[in-house]
């Protein structure tokens, strides 16, 4: 079961990307900005790190970084240009659009945080990056994404930002989280299909697809997290509404599966017909193939019979 053209950075020709959407009026409060600036600095983001560090021209982190200057990315010239418009402090994707803009960027209050995710995302592998791939080559016009563990909310912008018009709903119990998301998808242009919610069970979060004909990808987080949050959703298992649930079995030392959290997960999945997959390399690209096969992958794709079938060779 091949996902064509499945390879990093992602692009898919996302739509059209608008710094001018930002004013200085609309810039978030946010954290310290030097550690993030340098942080942008190190990316290669040249550019956008002496843009965020502009209020702060004595820096002398920045200037020390001189001697490891690098090449500016594609993408710095619209991140400076919404980081001078007032967006304050973001952390660009590593995915880009067609005109070099990042695909999507996210806001962060906390600078620690932000750094590391930064450093993260434009690191070897990019934050979330199995399951971001799995949407970008998945998700198909009408379809909906719910994600139930949203962290600072890569996956659910990478979703909203993608070529398809899909609706991605985050459920975040806090409010300032989701005031962050709410930031990260304005400054992104996505918030008309993006939407953060307060709920931390499905019971009032609306699963059907978001157009007939469409199915709902719900990422549930660890696998602990598969028996509670599918407990109130079982009508929409049997109506087949639910294509795809991710979940994540690693341990809590992140080396390996944790085998019992895999098997409950698996067996409450297994009533209503999911089979489990994970991502491989294979000879045509980045392949399904079955999560028992590729013991060092935490992220399981949990399939649904019916949703399978486009995956057929």
């Amino acid at each position: 079961m091949s996902i064509p053209n499945a390879v990093m950075p992602w692009s898919h020709n996302p739509v059209a990307f608008s710094a001018a959407a930002v004013t200085p009026a609309d810039a978030p409060t946010g954290p310290d900005a030097a550690p993030v600036a340098a942080a942008l600095f190190n990316a290669g983001f040249v550019d956008s790190a002496f843009a965020l560090a502009a209020a702060n021209p004595d820096h002398v982190a920045l200037c020390a970084l001189a001697d490891g200057w690098q090449a500016t990315r594609t993408a710095d010239a619209a991140l400076a240009t919404m980081i001078a418009n007032g967006a304050g402090v973001v952390v660009p994707s590593v995915s880009v659009r067609d005109d070099g803009a990042p695909r999507f960027v996210v806001y962060i209050a906390d600078s620690e945080l932000a750094t590391l995710a930064l450093q993260q995302e434009h690191g070897e592998h990019g934050v979330d990056s199995e399951l971001r791939l799995f949407l970008d080559e998945a998700l198909r016009d009408g379809d909906r994404f719910i994600d139930a563990a949203p962290g600072d909310g890569f996956a659910a912008l990478s979703a909203a930002s993608g070529a398809v018009a899909v609706s991605v709903i985050a459920l975040c119990a806090d409010a300032a989280q989701r005031d962050a998301f709410a930031t990260s998808a304005r400054l992104s242009g996505v918030d008309a299909s993006f939407s953060a919610r307060a709920d931390t069970t499905l019971e009032q979060v609306p699963t059907a697809p978001a157009t007939s004909g469409g199915t709902t990808m719900l990422h549930v987080g660890s696998a602990a997290a598969v028996a509670p949050m599918l407990s109130s959703v079982r009508g929409a298992l049997e109506r087949r509404e639910i294509g795809v649930v991710a979940w994540r079995c690693g341990r809590a030392d992140e080396v390996g599966r944790d085998a019992e959290a895999l098997q409950i997960a698996a067996a409450v999945l297994g009533l209503f017909g999911f089979q489990h997959f994970a991502l491989a390399d294979g000879a045509q690209g980045t392949e399904l193939v079955p999560a028992e096969s590729m013991a060092s992958n935490t992220m399981i794709f949990s399939l649904e019979p019916g949703y399978l079938t486009q995956f057929a060779a």
